[in-house]
């Protein structure tokens, strides 16, 4: 059950570092 847990906030952290990408990549290009 642990191991799921932990899969599943690695998870949910990465989805969370791709869209702050996404986000700040779009800023970046809406600025220029």
């Amino acid at each position: 059950m642990g191991e799921i847990v932990t899969v599943a906030i690695c998870c949910f952290f990465i989805t969370l570092f791709g869209l702050a990408l996404g986000f700040g990549f779009l800023q970046i290009q809406a600025s220029t």
